[in-house]
């Protein structure tokens, strides 16, 4: 752009004259455009088609119970991976629970002067037809001597075959049917952030005449069938999976 920006400011001056004229005889020709109306280009993109959850998110005064409420678009959703007391690991209902629970917030409420905190809920109100789930694996820790480092949470997540959002659907909405089914799983081999390395499961149709897709298994150029046990009971790949994708059907 600057390079750009020298070439116009040292053009000749004549240069410039014969622009001025051509732009004078061009005038008409602009006037008979200006009258047309103009084309608006649209792009339909898979991400807009696909992964598209709309979510309402209301904030309520504590105090005076005054609330306002906006609508966020997420094309994916980051979920915590965690435990409970008993040491059970959270499947994916849990974590999308934990996402969607009501959460007190510090804020001036807009009506009142007492009101210093509003309790934050969210609610679904359109479904996608696709949903990305990714789990946040890399906490930020500080070491003894001062310094920030991610470390990786290994905690397992027993993934399932389906999953259903209807819990976390506005009551206002009415509730979906259909269940989402898991298609697809990228995995985070490795102990940090900034190293590692990645696997992924998918579902894909192997046979030309056949209906039934089989689950396979990618690490770099190889391919290997797999069961979906393994996509979701193996041990390892449940203390490794980073990313899991789920399909309306």
């Amino acid at each position: 752009v600057d390079f750009l920006h020298e070439e116009l400011v040292d053009s000749p001056s004549d240069e410039k004259d014969d622009e001025s004229k051509k732009s004078q005889e061009s005038n008409s020709e602009d006037d008979e455009a200006e009258e047309k109306p103009a084309t608006v280009v649209t792009t339909d993109l898979p991400t807009d088609e696909y992964f598209h959850l709309k979510v309402r998110v209301c904030l309520k005064c504590k105090s005076c119970g005054y609330s306002r409420s906006k609508e966020e678009l997420y094309r994916h959703l980051s979920i915590d991976v965690g435990e409970d007391d008993d040491g059970e690991s959270w499947g994916v209902e849990r974590s999308l629970e934990h996402f969607f629970q009501a959460e007190d917030r510090e804020l001036n409420c807009e009506k009142c002067e007492d009101g210093t905190s509003a309790t934050q809920t969210m609610e679904i109100i359109s479904r996608p037809k696709a949903i990305l789930l990714h789990f946040k694996r890399f906490i930020v820790t500080q070491r003894d001597n001062g310094e920030m480092v991610l470390r990786k949470n290994k905690a397992k997540i027993p993934l399932k075959d389906s999953l259903s959002i209807s819990s976390f659907f506005s009551a206002e909405e009415e509730k979906p049917n259909g269940l989402y089914h898991l298609c697809g799983v990228v995995h985070h081999v490795g102990n940090t952030a900034f190293s590692g390395h990645y696997t992924t499961c998918a579902k894909r149709n192997l046979e030309e005449e056949s209906v039934e897709e089989q689950w396979v298994f990618f690490d770099d150029t190889v391919g290997r069938r797999r069961t979906i046990n393994y996509v979701t009971g193996n041990e390892t790949n449940q203390k490794n999976c980073y990313m899991a994708l789920y399909e309306l059907k």
